[in-house]
């Protein structure tokens, strides 16, 4: 629903479309639909006027930004919009007419039709999610015994597996899939309340004509929620954080594909893609930018709609009015961001060479916490971790792999479960297996 030309840099198109100006009014148009329909199915209004009302709502066009502009002396786009559709069906039936938008209110259609457009959006992130955490699955299986090093802080930290860390992202993925079905199950549904969230003009039809909207929608059904939005807060946090996950893959990926780490690449080099307007030899991780970028801006975004939360009485001033400025802006990241993902899953590349080349060159230092593991064998913790400490402190200062000096300095001692590149394999094995479990 926005016009910013940047912002689409970094968008996918079929949210835009989704989630564009003329596909919001369509939606506004479903919702009038389904309602007059569902009133005439229970008798709240005549079939004749459900008729007209349903004609012209499947063949009105309204110009989105003439209904923007009226919006602005209500308050509210529905107001402009509901007077052109009246106005419409007055056009080819004046009894018609008086029916239009009857019993509800600006916030259902506005809520309803918002609902309306993002379902297919969820529906296609769930399958883009799907796919890639079958595709992280398999490079997370493919790269079992490709050792790498660990890094916290940034820095060398002690080593693991290429596939444990592709199947954490793979995991971390899974558990966003799976929290962001169950928080659309409940946040994704009609909004049906009339003025105060009581649809008083429908009496005893209310329910009925409610779950009437919804069906017809393809929609949840649920009482009024239109002053208290904690399960529409829910499904939009879970998008956030959905977003965030992706986000660190992305982060992770771009760090480890610096030429002077080179150890992973988001995807073969193509011409054409990551250039530089400057630079000839430049490839840079347009993929990775595109989901930190939406991963930069999904929490500010989430952090105005957590602050709208706090409405007063049965309509907020503000706060409602801003959730529905900014939460397509929090679908569009997670359209660009799932566009990443799409990418980088597809064509991520492992270089085994460069990581048992980064390994060798720390001389061992890395398996310092394995060495002192060998040692408490025979000493005490402490004792063990001030050896190794020492033994550190000469490989660095000579320029000496760690396992040369240790074997220097305790001839005879097994040193191989510390620096087996093949026991690291085998310890990490049990690890792997539970994050890959049920992916």
């Amino acid at each position: 629903m926005s016009g910013n030309l940047l912002a689409q840099t970094f968008s996918r198109g079929s949210f835009c479309e989704a989630m564009g100006e003329e596909a919001y009014v369509r939606a506004m148009f479903a919702f009038e639909s389904a309602l007059a329909q569902s009133q005439a199915e229970v008798g709240v209004i005549p079939v004749f006027a459900a008729t007209a009302i349903a004609d012209v709502c499947g063949s009105a066009k309204f110009s989105p930004s003439r209904l923007a502009a009226d919006g602005k002396r209500s308050g509210s786009l529905a107001v402009p919009f509901v007077k052109v559709l009246t106005e419409a069906v007055r056009a080819v039936d004046p009894k018609a007419a008086s029916f239009v938008h009857f019993g509800s209110t600006s916030q259902d259609v506005l809520d309803t039709a918002l609902a309306v457009c993002v379902q297919p959006c969820i529906a296609e992130a769930d399958r883009v999610l799907g796919e890639s955490i079958s595709l992280l699955a398999e490079q997370a299986r493919r790269h079992a015994s490709v050792v790498m090093l660990g890094r916290t802080m940034m820095q060398p930290a002690t080593p693991l597996t290429a596939g444990i860390k592709i199947a954490r992202w793979a995991r971390a993925l899974s558990r966003c899939r799976a929290r962001l079905s169950e928080t659309s199950a409940q946040g994704l549904c009609v909004q049906m309340g009339g003025p105060v969230g009581t649809l008083d003009a429908l009496g005893a039809k209310r329910t009925e004509v409610r779950r009437g909207v919804a069906r017809r929608l393809g929609l949840a059904d649920a009482p009024s929620w239109h002053s208290h939005r904690d399960e529409f807060l829910a499904f939009a946090s879970s998008i956030a954080i959905l977003v965030g996950a992706i986000g660190k893959i992305a982060r992770d990926v771009a760090l480890l594909s610096q030429v002077e780490v080179g150890e992973m690449l988001e995807s073969a080099p193509q011409k054409g893609v990551g250039g530089s307007s400057a630079m000839p030899h430049k490839r840079n991780p347009v993929s990775c930018l595109q989901a930190i970028t939406a991963a930069t801006r999904a929490p500010g975004l989430m952090s105005i709609l957590l602050h709208g939360a706090s409405q007063e009485h049965e309509r907020a001033v503000g706060g409602w009015q801003a959730e529905l400025a900014t939460f397509p802006e929090l679908v569009d990241t997670l359209g660009g961001a799932i566009d990443a993902l799409e990418r980088i899953a597809a064509g991520l590349l492992v270089n085994r060479e460069k990581m048992r080349e980064n390994l060798e060159g720390l001389r061992g230092l890395v398996f310092s916490e394995r060495l002192s593991r060998v040692l408490m064998l025979t000493m005490d913790r402490a004792s063990a971790m001030s050896q190794v400490d020492d033994w550190c402190a000469v490989a660095v200062a000579e320029g000496r792999h760690l396992k040369e000096v240790a074997a220097a300095a305790a001839p005879g001692l097994d040193l191989e479960p510390a620096f087996s590149l093949e026991a690291i394999v085998a310890d990490l094995a049990p690890i792997l297996e539970e994050e890959l479990a049920g992916l």
